[in-house]
């Protein structure tokens, strides 16, 4: 019998420490490595190949941005974490944007639509928003808020609105990783730095290791789905 998931919604101003350092073990034990460029690319505390770990503080400091209204949603499985999910809310040329700036499900339980269920909480929480975001190297995760905010994989996407509107939703953004993105590949005009072919992506400079997504990938073109 499948595991039961019970789904819960809770305001910035309502995380408690608590829930702060349960997310922050379940990211710091199930997230990803190093890349083999970490150390060189982001200091010699990023050693390839060990755990990447975050502290409460820094997921409150990186993740909930005190100027932006912000909300964690929780899966749980008898009674303990099976992911959680961070975004934050912000304004853009009179367009609310929702943007997830963490998303992890505990690997025991992956593959169970956990994540699709817990960006679909988040999308009836705020219906009212124009325009959902994620960044991701994780396919995973890309399909996941493709399941919720739309209709799966499309193949009419309005790439103008994604060169003309992209920059400026992302520089308004009160969380620094997505501010500071770099928007890369042949539909703005600049390469990606390790020299592979892209249409459109974002690079954060966040030195993860790759191997994982690559054979996640692996598994989504096995069953179809590119």
């Amino acid at each position: 019998m499948p595991p039961l998931f019970t789904i819960e919604e809770i305001e910035g101003t309502d995380i408690s420490d608590v829930m702060l350092a349960e997310a922050a073990a379940l990211f710091s034990s199930s997230y990803g490595v190093w890349g083999p460029l970490a150390s060189e690319k982001m200091g010699k505390s990023c050693k390839p190949g060990n755990r990447i770990t975050l502290t409460p503080s820094r997921l409150r400091d990186q993740h909930l941005p005190p100027a932006a209204p912000s909300i964690l949603i929780r899966s749980l499985s008898a009674g303990q974490l099976a992911g959680h999910a961070l975004a934050t809310r912000w304004q853009h040329a009179g367009r609310t944007i929702c943007w997830v700036t963490q998303l992890c499900v505990h690997p025991a339980l992956r593959r169970q639509r956990v994540a699709t269920e817990m960006l679909r909480a988040l999308r009836e929480r705020h219906s009212n928003a124009t325009i959902f975001g994620i960044l991701s190297s994780h396919p995973a995760a890309i399909l996941a808020a493709l399941r919720a905010f739309g209709r799966g994989i499309e193949e009419d996407v309005d790439l103008d609105m994604v060169r003309g509107r992209a920059r400026g939703i992302m520089d308004a953004s009160p969380v620094e990783y997505v501010k500071g993105a770099k928007l890369v590949g042949s539909l703005f005009g600049r390469e990606r730095e390790d020299g592979e072919a892209s249409v459109y992506c974002a690079d954060t400079e966040f030195w993860v290791d790759h191997a994982e997504p690559m054979a996640a990938l692996k598994v989504v073109r096995e069953r179809g789905v590119a």
